[in-house]
């Protein structure tokens, strides 16, 4: 697996300009069996399919795209960013913010993918603070690239996070920002209807990175549904309210086919290969973002062991 696997990379690599995703001609038919996937593999890495300029959803580095919105279930393909995508040089600045009331933060964005009720995105802003006294429309996960903050809840409970933690502010909540540090985040937005949190007040959650070590994970075995290889997986749920789901999963090597929730994904940890149900394929590695939209349906393949921190939505 590993052999082949590699194979694979290098042919995107030999064969992907930095700048463009080309869309492999290849696994045309239902990849039924681990024999169809790997002999696959083989061809590409034998040349015998061609690579075309025809482009995915996908944004890759060095090019300007605009923000998608898929309204139809029915999407074939997911969406992927490199951490470079999120750069800050490479976001819209917003300018000062008007409600500041400590120091002079200034922030920039830059919009991913919208997806029916959830986008994703990133976020960088400067040191100082701000009151947020309006309940939140939405709730938003993110994780920190780096920088150090804290959000403070209504009655006074302070919550610090910092590089490797994931925050957590639902639906409902308000209260305080302040940036010590310029913070560098990149997250998602889920618009849903009902305030589902019933603490008074609603409070923020963090996760912090060493609390996803693995002998915090709830671990569960091997696979049953592996084409290749024999993966193990352990995961743990950080957050489960209403619609909103919000955990960190990993994966030991091997192969397996897929049929997504709606989920996005930060890669934490290691490098896996993700294929479309046409051929089109992308390498991932710590510092990626990927989103699926719901009932997508290819193949994972885990080169080296992956750590994710995942949101899933209803």
């Amino acid at each position: 697996l590993l052999s082949l696997s590699w194979r694979f990379i290098d042919a995107f690599q030999l064969n992907v300009a930095p700048s463009v995703t080309k869309t492999a001609n290849v696994l045309g038919a239902s990849l039924s069996s681990s024999e169809d996937y790997l002999s696959s593999i083989s061809a590409v890495q034998a040349g015998s399919h061609s690579f075309t300029d025809a482009p995915r959803f996908s944004p890759v580095q060095g090019v300007a795209v605009k923000q998608r919105t898929f309204e139809d279930v029915e999407v074939a393909t997911f969406t992927h960013a490199s951490f470079s995508f999120f750069a800050p040089e490479n976001m819209t600045a917003k300018g000062p913010r008007k409600n500041a009331d400590v120091g002079q933060p200034h922030d920039a964005t830059r919009s991913l993918v919208e997806v029916k009720s959830t986008s994703t995105g990133s976020w960088w802003c400067a040191e100082g603070g701000w009151p947020s006294p309006v309940l939140r429309e939405t709730t938003e996960v993110f994780y920190v690239f780096s920088g150090h903050g804290c959000v403070t809840d209504t009655d006074g409970m302070k919550h610090f996070f910092g590089p490797g933690d994931a925050v957590v502010l639902p639906k409902g909540w308000s209260g305080r920002w302040d940036i010590m540090e310029p913070i560098h985040k990149v997250w998602v937005v889920h618009d849903h209807p009902v305030i589902e949190e019933t603490s008074n007040p609603i409070r923020a959650v963090i996760t912090s990175y060493n609390s996803l070590s693995p002998q915090y994970l709830n671990h569960h075995g091997a696979r049953p549904d592996v084409t290749h290889g024999a993966p193990v997986t352990a995961s743990r749920t950080v957050y489960d309210v209403g619609p909103t789901k919000v955990g960190c999963w990993t994966c030991t090597p091997g192969s397996f086919r897929v049929v997504s929730h709606a989920t996005t994904f930060h890669l934490l940890e290691g490098i896996m290969v993700i294929t479309n149900t046409d051929g089109s394929g992308q390498r991932c590695v710590p510092g990626d973002t990927v989103v699926f939209p719901r009932g997508w349906t290819g193949h994972w393949d885990i080169i080296e062991t992956v750590k994710k921190l995942w949101v899933v939505v209803e």
